[in-house]
């Protein structure tokens, strides 16, 4: 096995054991109840927050100082101030984040797996530099008890518009879209949401942590896979409240061969093109 491999298995051990009472710097997926009731700046500025009492997928920047969320799965507006459409989605909603393909991730990897996934492509291979590619995902309020400066600035971000606690929610994960052929499943190898439309509860209240792993089997294309979500609250307790939707959002996903393989197909494309030139 290489160093690589060794390194990243490892990864995906720890990744797949954890329950994470505390959120650490290098986490990144969060869930958060919006709390501002109307826009304070932008485009739509003093006008009411479509997203406001919702459930929202965060991505969390640890930019030193200024650390801080990224809205990826909210309501938004659309059109003109003066008569704006809302939407169900918003304008970041892929991960990784549209703007910072060029120059950064461009896709979350699947790469080649072993153990309950032998035979397949899977996400939490990655190194933990690979931002986008740590899939846990927990609610805010795990931020709450940290003494890290850097994880209170995040909670406390936005002038505190996302320390709005669950309180009895019951978070479901709902699948509104995939690629065929892709496939959705917990860390001991358990398939979930295998159809458009299912919901998988992921968690409830302020502390949980839910672990998605993407796989593919071998054979499949080699090309980008998608899969999109919405978040719900689940729980209909008499004279409960369920809090509202969040935006649908996307991941964007890339199985990698192995060197070994892309070898392989180099040799192949040589052959292929050495036989042209001698024609």
């Amino acid at each position: 096995m290489s160093a690589f491999r060794f390194v990243t298995v490892l990864v995906a051990i720890a990744a797949g054991l954890v329950l994470a009472t505390t959120a650490r710097a290098f986490d990144v997926y969060f869930i958060g109840v919006d709390g501002w009731n109307t826009l304070p700046r932008g485009t739509y500025a003093g006008l009411s927050n479509p997203n406001y009492g919702r459930l929202s997928l965060l991505l969390a920047h640890y930019t030193p100082g200024t650390e801080h969320y990224h809205p990826i799965g909210v309501w938004s507006y659309s059109g003109s101030p003066s008569s704006p459409i809302v939407m169900n989605t918003n304008t970041n909603n892929r991960l990784p984040e549209l703007y910072q393909r060029p120059t950064g991730q461009e896709y979350i990897y699947m790469r080649p797996a072993s153990g309950v996934f032998a035979g397949h492509y899977r996400t939490g291979l990655d190194p933990m530099e690979m931002e986008y590619s740590n899939l846990l995902i927990q609610p805010t309020g795990v931020l709450a008890g940290s003494s890290d400066e850097r994880i209170q600035r995040l909670y406390n971000s936005s002038a505190g518009r996302w320390r709005g606690t669950l309180g009895q929610a019951r978070v479901g994960l709902q699948l509104v879209d995939i690629t065929p052929g892709l496939l959705i499943l917990l860390p001991d190898g358990t398939r979930i949401l295998e159809q458009v439309g299912q919901v998988y509860e992921i968690g409830q209240g302020d502390s949980f942590a839910f672990h998605p792993v993407f796989a593919l089997p071998f054979g499949s294309p080699m090309r980008v896979y998608s899969a999109s979500f919405r978040l719900i609250d689940l729980n209909t307790s008499p004279g409960y409240t369920p809090l509202r939707d969040s935006g649908v959002f996307h991941f964007d996903l890339q199985p990698v061969p192995e060197p070994s393989t892309m070898a392989v197909l180099g040799i192949g494309l040589a052959g292929l093109l050495w036989r042209r030139i001698r024609r």
